[in-house]
């Protein structure tokens, strides 16, 4: 039996839970999701400290109203919006590493709670502080954990608006580990944070000439895996050629890596810097599936940033070329 579940609403699919009725969690309910719409609302912004001792003030509530009440459930999804909070929004990982594991000590305690959330959220903040290492030793202790299903699902595809990620389901019922999966995505990832010295490899554009990564030292380098007709790339397109126009002569590359199976006319897409018509393994290799993923590299050929989009990629543009 095979699902195809698009790898951007995985982790959604995972963390999405249904509400137990009772008056108590409806009102949690209500400030659960008034915090996830202020954060939808402020995206990667920048805000003053009062806006954030704000927003961490409720998600704080969340959680003194779920310890009190011994709530499982609840504890997981208030400990998963603050590390949302603390990692994807202000990069303090480390603090967000602690908040999930105060968590999963706390839930352990009490009978018939999942902790897989806490596992795969703690994989993700991991993956975003380039700790491989601690990937690892968590997905031993996940194993090792009452909450693991032994089989992960098996997956492929996800290499283009028409090729959605396919995940074979293990045959036998409640053999299946859909975290475990997440998790090991989660670690691909983690090759290429911040501060890590990205990949290097061999690729060949689109007309045919070949160069690798570490030959282009001494730039800093924008590396996009993108797909066309996908919204935040096409959104991009003219803030890409802007700064290829602007920079390029001050050290500014860009790579333009296709996943799409059949890229064809990539050579008439007038996109500026060097446009590659694939390259399955580096992607792979990344946990790129799916969706449009940038890195943005600096002159010795480290991450500084990953997905910055808009303006935000801009100013960091503009920063690592000291313009």
């Amino acid at each position: 039996m095979q699902k195809i579940i698009p790898l951007t609403i995985m982790a959604a699919l995972l963390l999405a839970v249904s509400s137990t009725p009772g008056q108590e969690v409806s009102v949690f309910d209500s400030k659960h999701n008034a915090v996830l719409s202020r954060l939808q609302s402020m995206g990667h912004g920048y805000y003053s400290q009062q806006e954030w001792a704000e927003v961490e003030q409720a998600v704080n509530e969340l959680m003194t109203d779920a310890v009190q009440r011994q709530d499982g459930d609840a504890i997981i999804r208030a400990t998963v919006i603050q590390a949302m909070v603390l990692s994807d929004m202000r990069h303090q990982h480390e603090a967000a590493i602690k908040a999930l594991q105060r968590a999963r000590e706390i839930v352990r305690k009490l009978d018939g709670v999942d902790a897989s959330r806490l596992f795969v959220k703690e994989a993700e903040v991991q993956a975003a502080a380039g700790n491989a290492d601690a990937i690892q030793t968590l997905i031993a202790d996940y194993k090792a954990s009452a909450d693991y299903d032994p089989q992960p699902y098996a997956w492929s595809g996800g290499t283009g608006p028409g090729d959605p990620l396919v995940l074979t389901r293990p045959s036998a019922a409640g053999q299946d580990s859909l975290p475990l999966s997440i998790m090991e995505s989660a670690l691909a990832r983690a090759s290429a944070a911040s501060g890590e010295t990205f990949p290097d490899t061999v690729m060949t554009d689109v007309q045919g000439h070949s160069f690798t990564m570490s030959g282009l030292r001494g730039n800093v380098v924008l590396v996009d895996f993108f797909a066309r007709g996908w919204k935040n790339w096409e959104d991009d397109r003219a803030l890409l050629r802007d700064l290829w126009g602007r920079y390029n002569v001050h050290g500014f590359e860009i790579v333009n890596i296709c996943l799409e199976r059949n890229p064809v006319g990539l050579e008439l897409a007038g996109l500026p810097g060097r446009v590659v018509p694939g390259a399955p393994a580096l992607a792979r290799s990344l946990g790129v599936f799916g969706d449009r993923t940038t890195f943005l590299l600096d002159s010795n050929g480290q991450v500084i940033a990953r997905n910055l989009r808009g303006q935000d990629l801009a100013f960091a543009v503009r920063h690592a070329l000291g313009r």
